[in-house]
C-alpha cells in the first residue's frame, strides 16, 4: 500500500480541479478522509482475517463499489443543501468517487502484498496494475522509522508526491491564466 500521507497528498491534488467546493473546511477534511478510510481494513488483522480474504487488507474496501457507496454516503450525509441528482450533486458524487477509488489505484501501483480487489464483492481476484514504481508501505507508525520507512517516503516522494505538485501548479496556472 502507499502510506496514508501520499493518500491524502493525492486527494489535495484531486481537489484541486473541484470549482467551488460547497463548505469548504468539510470538503477538504471529507476529502482526505476518503483517501485514507480504504486502509479501515487493516483492523481485521488484530481479529485475525486473513489477508487474502475478501475483508482482508486491500479487499473490499479498495474496491471500486466501495468507492461508489462511501461516496453516495458522503454526498448524501456531507452536503444535504446540495439538491439530490443536481448537477452540484452528481459532480460531487463523481469527485468523492475518483478520490476514494485513487487509493486502490495507488496501492496497484507498489510493488509489494497481494494485489487490490478492485471488482470485489463481484470478483474478487487481486490486481497490480503493471508499472509498479512504488515502494509498498509498511504497516504500523514504528516502520516509518526505519531505513526501509525512509525508502518508502522516499520513493512516494519520486512517484507521487512530485506528480501530484505539478498537477496542482498546472491546475493552478490554467485557473490564474482565465
Amino acid at each position: 500500500m502507499a502510506s496514508i500521507f501520499s493518500h491524502a497528498v493525492t486527494a489535495v491534488a484531486l481537489g484541486t480541479v473541484y470549482p467551488t467546493p460547497p463548505s469548504a473546511s468539510r470538503f477538504w477534511t471529507l476529502s482526505i478522509a476518503c483517501s485514507i478510510l480504504p486502509d479501515i481494513d487493516v483492523v481485521g488483522h488484530a481479529f485475525g482475517v486473513p489477508y487474502r480474504s475478501v475483508w482482508g487488507h486491500r479487499g473490499i474496501t479498495h474496491s471500486f463499489a466501495f468507492a461508489i457507496v462511501l461516496a453516495l454516503v458522503v454526498v448524501s450525509l456531507a452536503f444535504p443543501q446540495v439538491g439530490r441528482f443536481s448537477p452540484s450533486w452528481w459532480s460531487l458524487l463523481v469527485y468523492f468517487f475518483a478520490v476514494t477509488a485513487a487509493h486502490p489505484i495507488l496501492d496497484a501501483m507498489t510493488n509489494g502484498g497481494l494485489g487490490v480487489a478492485f471488482f470485489a464483492p463481484f470478483e474478487n481476484s487481486r490486481y497490480f496494475l503493471p508499472w509498479r514504481p512504488v515502494e509498498v508501505s509498511p504497516i504500523g507508525v514504528r516502520a516509518f522509522f526505519t531505513a526501509r520507512g525512509l525508502a518508502v517516503l522516499h520513493s512516494e516522494f519520486l512517484w507521487i508526491w512530485i506528480p501530484s505538485a505539478v498537477w496542482m501548479a498546472a491546475v493552478w496556472l490554467i485557473h490564474w491564466g482565465r
